[in-house]
């Protein structure tokens, strides 16, 4: 059986839950570095068949630059 005309009812949410759907903040220039690099270490990945987009020297480079370079 097909119900036609059916509208679901609209999602109420409260303020903090709107607030937090916003986009995260970059909260320094490893994020930004990041979102440069990350999709440059998954094209590599597909053509070489590496893994470097999820490796531990990205992620230390990431922390250390945030904590070098903090957003304020």
């Amino acid at each position: 059986m097909i119900i036609r005309n059916h509208k679901p009812k609209p999602l109420v949410l409260s303020k903090d839950q709107l607030k937090s759907f916003g986009k995260p903040r970059s909260l320094g220039l490893g994020d930004r570095v990041e979102k440069i690099a990350k999709p440059i270490a998954k094209v590599i990945d597909k053509i070489a068949g590496t893994n470097i987009q999820e490796c531990n020297a990205c992620k230390k480079r990431k922390e250390y630059l945030n904590n070098k370079f903090k957003r304020t």
